[in-house]
């Protein structure tokens, strides 16, 4: 059975209510069960406690949403002494009130009148007057600590809902900016496929239709697929071999372009184009028209986890020294958002060779 019915909000609600409800059972159990405790005094004890919730929730709740955290301390700090200040006075009231009753229960063990004066005070001394004051300065003194634990209980809930809102902020930044590198990118890698595919049509190659396809399905995946929060795997990968295969076409045959993919990626998902900018910038920054390279794509699933490898030749003065462009500190932001803890990237340039490793633990 789910328990996502009774997350956030109702289930702070439903802890307040079990703590509270503890602290006003316990307390009557205990009482009802010491014979040598009055009525009187269970009452005051549970004036006390819905003194505290009081206080606890008037701070939570009114003071420090109004005042501490708009600016306004001083008032804060002044309006909550003030209803301390209150219900202490009324806590006395309530003290004086049943205070006959405590001594009525010393008398009783006083001898008579008529017989105390003929006792030597020192072989039966009165026993010493009840401290009246020391229940007032403890419920004083504690009212304080249900105050700085009301404040800094909301100060800490403020603290994780800032956490949220910038994390939300923050992913809707790098919403934009995969919106951006849709734009940037992809036009410019259609332009070129688009060009390869126009010299296959002019040779009359059988390798054009199915170019044209594997173009037309990574442009579905980049339109419909990429504006999901995540995407199949399978999809993913299918991107990157449509990727290659269009790649290979127009590159010289200089160039050997090593692929593999092992393991079966249909049971996981993965944030869309996540894969994709280090392979770009592989292509990018590791081919060349007349020196051989070689660009090795590796990529391993196993029992939910994932092992990518990109590595390609550096050619002198097509260094980046910027880890390779917008597109992988893009992704670089994407997965401490959406696998914190959970991943593991390692950019290497050894000044021959650029290797590029990420491991995903998908589930």
């Amino acid at each position: 059975m789910s328990l996502s019915f009774i997350s956030g909000k109702k289930l702070r609600i439903l802890l307040h209510i079990i703590v509270w409800s503890v602290l006003f059972i316990l307390p009557a159990y205990l009482l009802y069960g010491d014979s040598s405790r009055d009525r009187a005094f269970m009452m005051e004890v549970w004036f006390q406690l819905a003194c505290y919730a009081i206080i606890f929730y008037l701070s939570y709740a009114l003071l420090a949403p109004r005042f501490f955290f708009t600016g306004k301390k001083l008032l804060f700090f002044i309006t909550a002494s003030l209803i301390i200040l209150i219900l202490t006075f009324l806590l006395g009231l309530l003290n004086y009130h049943f205070s006959p009753v405590f001594h009525a229960g010393v008398r009783e063990h006083l001898p008579p009148p008529d017989l105390a004066k003929n006792i030597d005070r020192r072989e039966f001394p009165q026993p010493p007057p009840p401290v009246r004051n020391w229940p007032l300065f403890n419920f004083l003194l504690t009212s304080c600590l249900v105050t700085g634990l009301s404040l800094g209980l909301r100060f800490s809930e403020k603290l994780v809902q800032n956490e949220k809102r910038r994390k939300e902020a923050e992913k809707e930044k790098l919403h934009t900016e995969l919106a951006f590198l849709k734009h940037k990118i992809n036009p410019h890698f259609l332009f070129n496929t688009l060009n390869s595919i126009y010299s296959l049509a002019l040779i009359k190659s059988d390798l054009t239709a199915g170019a044209v396809m594997k173009l037309s399905d990574m442009m579905r995946y980049v339109i419909q697929d990429v504006e999901h929060e995540t995407v199949p795997l399978e999809l993913e990968l299918e991107y990157v071999v449509h990727y290659v295969e269009l790649q290979q076409i127009r590159l010289s045959t200089n160039i050997d372009v090593q692929l593999n993919i092992e393991g079966d990626p249909k049971p996981y998902e993965i944030p869309p184009m996540i894969l994709v900018p280090f392979i770009e910038n592989a292509f990018k920054y590791g081919t060349s028209s007349h020196e051989k390279a070689v660009i090795a794509i590796q990529v391993n699933i196993n029992e939910g986890f994932l092992a990518f490898k990109v590595s390609n030749h550096i050619f002198a003065g097509r260094e980046n020294t910027e880890t390779f462009g917008i597109g992988i500190q893009n992704t670089r932001q994407r997965l401490n958002l959406m696998y914190p803890g959970n991943h593991k990237l390692v950019l290497l340039n050894n000044g021959t060779e650029f290797i590029a490793t990420l491991d995903i633990t998908l589930s």
